[in-house]
């Protein structure tokens, strides 16, 4: 019965798709992170479905496009683009480590955090409506795939890196023995990895390579600006990677 409850409170935190109501017990918290990866998973299949129905096939491009990037934003309810613009905000304001970190738990929306998030769906429109033109399935189904990556990849690094916080909603998901967590989080990146080297395997090493870059990066960033991550800075990788991976297989899709 346990795995049941992780799996619903996992999808109760990361997504909007509804679940059934209990009171959580103590480590329900600590083993959410398990069935995070199952979030990508279900945007990506959607990704793919929609986009193979002769009655979206036909749709012009510019709504196809619409579509494609508004369905992890409804899956998710923007939770992770919540973190990605308190991060921006944070970075932009250009002051000590303790003062970011009382800007990422501001409430408040800043200049900063709404011109990143413009940018951001700008960035994944372009990209997207590329990979969609290029009818390239292949490009498509890798495309699917970057959902479950990132989500594996932000789990894995919010319990290996150094925690900007020892209290909030990480530090309370990452408390204790994490070792399970882990190997089910190792486990969902390497079969979204495996399936998409299947797929491809030359585009895949260019996405894989493009993560590894972007995780190498996450890690000074966060220690520099933040002393380690933290949940705001979760959904700021999450949001970043999968744009840059997306303009990875947009430019791809032009050779």
């Amino acid at each position: 019965m346990k795995i049941f409850r992780w799996l619903a409170v996992s999808l109760s935190m990361y997504s909007r798709i509804p679940m059934p109501h209990f009171e959580w017990k103590e480590d329900d918290m600590g083993h959410s992170l398990m069935f995070f990866p199952l979030v990508g998973v279900i945007i990506g299949g959607l990704t793919v479905l929609l986009n193979s129905l002769d009655i979206v096939c036909a749709l012009p491009l510019f709504v196809k496009a619409v579509i494609t990037v508004l369905i992890p934003i409804v899956i998710t309810g923007g939770f992770h683009l919540d973190g990605y613009m308190d991060t921006q905000d944070a970075l932009s304001s250009f002051t000590d480590s303790e003062k970011k970190l009382e800007i990422l738990k501001d409430p408040h929306i800043g200049a900063f955090a709404v011109i990143g998030l413009v940018t951001q769906i700008l960035i994944m429109f372009a990209s997207v409506g590329m990979i969609l033109d290029s009818e390239n399935y292949s490009i498509l189904i890798i495309f699917s795939l970057i959902f479950v990556i990132s989500r594996s990849l932000s789990g894995i690094t919010s319990i290996v890196f150094t925690k900007a916080k020892k209290d909030g909603m990480l530090s309370n998901e990452t408390n204790g023995n994490m070792k399970s967590v882990t190997v089910a989080l190792v486990i969902w990146l390497v079969l979204a990895l495996a399936f998409m080297i299947l797929t491809d395997v030359l585009i895949a090493a260019a996405v894989i390579i493009t993560f590894i870059i972007f995780t190498v990066y996450y890690r000074y960033m966060t220690l520099k600006h933040f002393k380690g991550v933290s949940g705001d800075t979760a959904g700021y990788f999450v949001t970043v990677s999968q744009s840059l991976a997306s303009v990875i297989l947009a430019l791809i899709t032009l050779l």
